[in-house]
């Protein structure tokens, strides 16, 4: 599946038993500052996603208060 940008997977693999578990990975491509196309890529053993979406959730929001804050400092120092 894709979003724009990021890609993500889902991957079987076995352990040395021959259980199967599943990882996905979150790949993020962009261009790097000579125009040239890279990727980074995270990989996410399935049990620990959920949590990950939490944290990246959590950070979201932190951030747009953050912003929310500069900007009302900013009215504030204009006014």
């Amino acid at each position: 599946m894709r979003r724009r940008n990021i890609q993500g997977a889902l991957w079987q693999n076995h352990d040395g038993d021959g259980n199967a578990f599943y990882v996905t990975s979150v790949t993020r491509s962009y261009k790097n500052g000579d125009g040239e196309w890279q990727n980074e890529v995270l990989y996410v053993p399935l049990d620990d996603a959920p949590r990950v979406c939490e944290v990246l959730r959590e950070l979201e929001t932190k951030a747009y208060e953050a912003i929310e804050a500069d900007y009302q400092a900013a009215r504030e120092a204009t006014a």
